[in-house]
């Protein structure tokens, strides 16, 4: 189902504006903060269209409208854009990278470092044959995030990581397009083949209203750079 243009205008900024936020946002806001030339009255139905077509939802009945996995998963596919990373983020990540052929858990530390780091998701790398291990980091990030004042959500979070191993082996696809798995939580994942231990996985991991953008962006850039370094030698 394509939207028509105005519709995924209104979209595009709530999704942004939410990520950002975790606000629920109104009509007024619309009107006030994006560039979308509309009166309040007609931003206010075209986002119960939305609502109604299953791409926003209303948490509260006197609150704005927040995005669905629906609405997620239609900006993914039609209006988020691959990004180069920012310059302190690409040189922190060519750092990791380069000593990859040294010392393989060293670099892997310092990789999920830099990705929690830049991302303020859990993130790490995952080597999915043979000795199977999983370099992470980011835990603090992502429950400082206001979802998990909900004690429940922490709990299924710390258990969803507890299992992350298991997790792993169902998400890992042969791509070159790093992967989203939307869900209670939101997952990126990218793989990549090391010439010394096979096929492996970054991965970034966080609430719902984690930023799919920016997490698919760096972890395509980092694993591209992994395997530019491969090719290479």
């Amino acid at each position: 189902m394509k939207l028509e243009a105005r519709k995924e205008q209104i979209l595009d900024f709530i999704v942004r504006h939410y990520v950002n936020t975790a606000t629920p946002i109104s009509s007024e806001v619309v009107c006030k903060k994006s560039k979308i030339n509309i009166s309040t009255a007609t931003a206010r139905n075209i986002m119960l269209e939305l609502d109604q077509n299953g791409f926003l939802t209303q948490p509260h009945t006197s609150a704005g409208r927040i995005p669905t996995e629906k609405g997620y998963r239609y900006f993914i596919k039609n209006l988020s854009e691959m990004r180069i990373p920012a310059k302190s983020a690409r040189q922190e990540v060519a750092h990791a990278t380069s000593r990859l052929d040294d010392d393989i858990e060293i670099a892997f530390h310092e990789l999920s470092h830099v990705l929690a780091h830049n991302l303020k998701l859990f993130s790490g790398v995952g080597i999915l044959q043979n000795d199977r291990r999983i370099f992470s980091y980011g835990m603090a990030d992502v429950f400082r995030e206001p979802e998990f004042k909900e004690h429940a959500l922490t709990v299924q979070f710390a258990n969803f990581v507890e299992h992350l191993e298991d997790e792993l082996d169902h998400m890992f696809e042969n791509s070159d397009i790093p992967q989203i798995n939307i869900g209670t939580f939101g997952m990126v994942s990218a793989v990549f083949r090391n010439k010394h231990i096979g096929d492996c996985m970054l991965f970034s991991i966080g609430p719902q209203r984690m930023d799919y953008e920016a997490a698919r962006s760096l972890l395509k850039y980092t694993a591209d750079d992994i395997i530019s370094q491969t090719i290479s030698t």
